[in-house]
């Protein structure tokens, strides 16, 4: 799997979960991150590489 695979996968499940109170996402391709609003107002940052 690519990481670029890795990352729309990864999108797609946060993207469609109920079980986290997902606000916003917001994606940055260049730097291979995703940072997560939750309702709270939290955030969390998750960068993506190989391994």
């Amino acid at each position: 799997m690519t990481k670029n695979e890795f990352k729309d996968r990864l999108f797609d499940v946060l993207n469609e979960t109920n079980n986290i109170p997902i606000k916003d996402i917001k994606t940055d391709d260049r730097n291979n991150n995703f940072v997560i609003f939750l309702d709270d107002g939290t955030k969390f940052l998750i960068h993506v590489d190989n391994y």
